[in-house]
């Protein structure tokens, strides 16, 4: 920027608050490879408090019928989703034998804390898939959580299709014609796999750094606890009901399994 526009520069500075912003690390070591630790998770939490901002809209833009934006803006969580998912290969250059050097000191901390991710869990709906010990542990950490938000997507997007009075197999069958409505569930659909995909890799990250049996800094086992959460899903339906859509067009599928 040229030297005579400072003004524009100290609005850029004002208007992102960088002075807050880039003065807000705190390194707990004087280990340098904490600094790269802590700053993806800040960037990560930077962009789930956007998602969150996107839900609230999301959940009433479906509820008003409002598809297409709704859908415009499922599919940026998607690409958001995306992108967060390649932090953990930044993070990855982070090498285990720096980490070990470090992780020692981190007081406790770790991602499991993050109410942030937490609260867009809770959006999307899992505590309404995921079981009752999940609804517990939301309760026991993060109280009034679950209450902030009685509507979630799941809910909005069931909704909408009982308002067309349209099961999904008839909206992948007319999908040209009820197009909002199979966007809907395509949307959804890939926003399911991409945290699906996130907590593979955040799996697969963990394992590299510290190991398959070590206690992790919140004070969990990585089998008791990152491994179940791969059996997460916010819309279970939408994966099962490929079985039927296969069924339908003459496909062999086997029997569920209880």
């Amino acid at each position: 920027m040229p030297a005579d526009r400072p003004q524009e520069q100290f609005d850029y500075v004002q208007h992102l608050q960088l002075d807050k912003l880039l003065t807000s690390m705190r390194q707990v070591t004087p280990h340098p490879e904490e600094h790269l630790f802590v700053t993806v998770h800040h960037v990560l939490e930077l962009w789930f408090k956007h998602i969150i901002f996107d839900l609230e809209r999301i959940i009433q833009a479906v509820d008003a019928d409002q598809l297409a934006q709704a859908n415009w803006l499922l599919r940026r969580i998607g690409e958001i989703m995306r992108l967060a998912e390649a932090h953990w290969t930044v993070l990855e250059t982070l090498t285990a034998a720096d980490f070990a050097e470090f992780r020692g000191q981190l007081t406790g901390a770790s991602g499991m804390q993050s109410r942030q991710f937490r609260q867009v869990e809770v959006m999307l709906g899992l505590h309404q898939t995921a079981g009752a010990e999940y609804v517990a542990r939301v309760e026991k950490l993060w109280p009034g959580l679950l209450a902030e938000h009685p509507r979630t997507l799941r809910d909005a997007f069931f909704a909408a299709f009982a308002r067309r009075g349209r099961s999904l197999l008839q909206v992948y069958h007319q999908r040209w014609v009820e197009h909002d409505l199979f966007q809907l569930a395509e949307n959804a659909f890939e926003l399911d796999r991409r945290f699906y995909s996130w907590r593979q890799n955040h799996i697969l990250m963990v394992r590299r750094q510290i190991g398959i049996r070590a206690r992790g800094t919140g004070g969990t086992f990585f089998q008791d606890y990152l491994a179940a959460t791969t059996q997460y899903y916010f819309f279970p339906e939408l994966f099962e009901f490929r079985n039927e859509l296969t069924a339908d067009a003459g496909g062999e599928v086997m029997p569920k399994t209880p």
